[in-house]
């Protein structure tokens, strides 16, 4: 009996099935009993790609400027040479020249303002330290006024080591960091020669700040290629999509990636913003107020403003104990401030930036941070947001793919407190 050419259809799929699952089931083994060295591999093919990962932020950064500035290159020049592939390709390039020129520039002009305000507040609070010091033992003696033999032990153990940290500060600190070229002086010809003991130590950190500029200068470059072909990739992307899937579901997968993308690059720009908004308002508030350390408060409380719903605290902790430490009372006018800072991030100029970028209700937003915080760290806080964002999006659509499909009602009021029969 011979098999027709039509009927193999059914076994050639049902062999193909069957390769699969052992197959999956073989990877799934190995990953299982060889978990360490599947981590090793990929931490290294992170270390490997991670220039290709650092230019695909800047670039995602960039996209928004460039966009601009090539649209406006595009409304200066006549139709006729807009039209010319090869003038096209010249306006784009220029556009991403400006696009990196501004970048630097802004992070140059940044870095100009906030690192003297640093520099200078990071001298005060050195040069505060012995202040610090006497407010500390009135504190301890007042603490330990009813045990006079505790308090004996305790403040000549104090006051030794409080003799010992202010010499040090007045003979060699101090008079090291009266400007910022006496400071490069005295860590060169100084601190430098005396670190014999952690010379490999600092050997391995200035050999990782050499990869970090070579990552840098690689993910630059990258950068530019990914803004100038970006066109390119995103329609090779579309042809993969819809050469695997049937024509309805890659039309879904390319409209869920372009609303990630509407999440994630409003959300993350609207927040630098937001940032950068609220550290100048804060810097401008504290010389207004006369709070101590300025600059270095602004410069906090700036970027923790980046996490969403834990940064003002976690940046109000350590600026409000500096302050407490010159002077209490203004501690206690500086969490209000904060307060009221954050009300007005939270409520007005918040959503007047960032709008509804993520759809996702407040204990959505708590959770997600909590969740990627827990798993990746400050990263995690800062991009657990639009990536949940996303999936629930993603789901959201799916559950009313699946409800429409059926012919159920897709509100969920209508599935509130006790519901009758849904089946037809």
């Amino acid at each position: 009996m011979t098999v027709k050419r039509n009927d193999r259809h059914p076994y050639l799929s049902a062999g193909l099935t069957a390769f699969a699952v052992i197959a999956a089931s073989l990877c799934l083994f190995f990953l299982l009993f060889h978990l360490e060295k599947v981590t090793v591999f990929f931490n290294s093919l992170g270390s490997i790609l991670r220039p290709i990962f650092m230019g695909a932020v800047i670039a995602f950064l960039l996209l928004p400027i460039h966009r601009n500035i090539l649209r406006f290159l595009i409304a200066i020049t006549p139709d006729q040479r807009v039209k010319a592939p090869r003038d096209h390709s010249f306006l784009n390039f220029v556009a991403i020249v400006f696009s990196l020129l501004l970048a630097f520039f802004l992070f140059y002009l940044l870095l100009a303002m906030v690192i003297p305000q640093v520099y200078d507040s990071v001298v005060g609070l050195v040069q505060s330290i012995p202040d610090y010091i006497e407010v500390v033992q009135v504190w301890l003696q007042r603490f330990f006024e009813d045990n006079p033999d505790i308090q004996a032990s305790v403040m000549s153990i104090y006051n030794s080591a409080a003799t010992s940290l202010e010499q040090w500060l007045n003979a060699d600190i101090l008079p090291n960091l009266e400007s910022v070229s006496t400071t490069f002086q005295w860590v060169r010809t100084t601190v430098l020669p005396n670190l014999t003991g952690v010379m490999a130590g600092v050997s391995g950190m200035l050999v990782g700040f050499l990869v970090l500029v070579k990552d840098l200068l690689i993910a630059i470059i990258v950068s530019v290629y990914l803004l100038a072909r970006k066109d390119i990739f995103a329609a090779q992307s579309k042809k993969i999509v819809y050469s695997m899937f049937r024509t309805d579901i890659a039309d879904l997968i390319v409209s869920e990636t372009r609303n990630a993308y509407k999440i994630m690059s409003g959300f993350i720009n609207g927040k630098l913003l937001d940032s950068l908004i609220i550290g100048v308002i804060c810097l401008v508030c504290c010389n207004i107020f006369k709070f101590p350390y300025p600059a270095l408060i602004a410069v906090i409380v700036g970027v923790t403003n980046i996490i969403p719903f834990f940064g003002p605290f976690i940046g109000a902790i350590p600026c409000g104990l500096l302050i407490f430490l010159a002077n209490p009372l203004q501690a206690v006018y500086f969490a209000i401030f904060i307060l009221a800072l954050q009300q007005f991030d939270g409520n007005i100029l918040g959503p007047k930036i960032l709008g509804d970028s993520t759809g996702l209700a407040s204990f959505w937003v708590l959770f997600s941070i909590l969740l990627f915080g827990g798993l990746f760290g400050f990263a995690g806080m800062v991009l657990g947001v639009p990536v949940f964002a996303m999936i629930y999006s993603v789901v959201s659509r799916l559950v009313g793919y699946g409800l429409r499909s059926r012919g159920l009602p897709q509100e969920t009021e209508d599935y509130m407190g006790k519901t009758g029969p849904l089946s037809r």
